[in-house]
């Protein structure tokens, strides 16, 4: 192997991290790896394309449902990425699914989605950082639905578990 390929293979290794902290930020509600990730100027295009996010208005957003989601799954896959030196482009399926509570104790709220990041990465000091991230929705659904007790229980706590403890 010589030393570019495994230079490739480290720089892969950092943005996949990179992609990878969203999804566990999300996931656990772990704010905190959104500074790890993202570059403090970041520009984010979600759902609402009209709404343009940094780092610190994307927690603000996506923090106002914590008191009624109960759980969720933010998974990514089949990237594919381009590293030009300390600049890198990829694009990563997604999919997703959030459950909340609703005003009706018998009813919960399920979201499901998918769509495509479109990243653009750099390379500083402390790693890859999304500098650039844009979400290409192809799919949403929401759905009301019934949850057993003993579900409930088990989905409550992989939300407030700490895996690293």
């Amino acid at each position: 192997m010589t030393e570019t390929s495994l230079q490739y293979l480290l720089d892969r290794v950092g943005i996949d991290d990179a992609i990878n902290a969203y999804s566990q930020a999300l996931d656990q509600r772990e704010w905190a790896l959104l500074d790890e990730l993202f570059t403090p100027d970041a520009r984010i295009v979600l759902l609402d394309r009209n709404v343009l996010y940094d780092p610190q208005s994307l927690v603000a957003a996506l923090s106002k449902n914590d008191a009624t989601r109960l759980g969720g799954q933010h998974l990514v896959g089949k990237s594919h990425t381009r590293i030009d030196g300390v600049r890198a482009d990829a694009v990563t399926e997604v999919f997703w699914t959030t459950l909340q509570t609703t005003t009706d104790p018998e009813k919960f709220l399920l979201i499901r989605g998918t769509g495509i990041y479109r990243d653009k990465l750099v390379k500083g000091e402390n790693g890859w950082r999304i500098a650039d991230r844009e979400l290409a929705l192809k799919s949403i659904t929401r759905d009301h639905i019934a949850v057993d007790d003993a579900d409930l229980e088990s989905i409550r706590y992989t939300l407030g578990t700490n895996w690293f403890e």
